[in-house]
């Protein structure tokens, strides 16, 4: 069964996020801030991190970066309402996508999916490294960090 760690520090973002994944099939464990992050992912070692940027206690950037200090292949979520800091925070490169909220979760379930997935071995993960977006199309509005799009939108 794949663990996702969520770290919000909004309790009914946390509470929604935890029953709709566990609807899921997922184990979800959660974190109400940055440090709690990176104490619960050191204990438990889950699958998958999901991190709110803007939270106290070390934001979800700092605890993305002290996650994959600890394991440099763990895959991080960003999941945020500042969609702009994932592309300007230079932070943002320990992570393997930035999803915006919403009240619809279909495209941070279509993003978990194909990150879990990845992770079990399809050549599109890339151990340590931002992975590459081949097809766009199939997880719309998701950023999947790599050179092109920020060198793109720094023109």
């Amino acid at each position: 069964m794949t663990t996702i760690l969520i770290a919000d520090d909004c309790a009914s973002i946390r509470e929604l996020l935890r029953l709709e994944l566990e609807d899921e099939g997922y184990r979800v464990l959660v974190a109400r801030d940055g440090r709690e992050a990176v104490e619960v992912f050191e204990a438990a070692r889950p699958d998958l991190a999901i991190l709110d940027i803007w939270m106290p206690r070390g934001n979800g950037l700092e605890a993305a970066e002290r996650i994959r200090a600890v394991d440099p292949a763990a895959p991080v979520i960003l999941f945020t309402n500042h969609d702009e800091t994932c592309i300007d925070d230079p932070r943002s490169i320990f992570a393997v996508a930035c999803v915006e909220k919403g009240a619809d979760l279909t495209e941070l379930k279509q993003v978990i999916v194909s990150v879990v997935n990845q992770r079990d071995g399809s050549p599109l993960f890339r151990r340590g490294l931002p992975p590459i977006r081949k097809h766009p199309a199939k997880v719309p509005g998701a950023r999947f960090f790599s050179a092109v799009p920020r060198i793109s939108r720094n023109r």
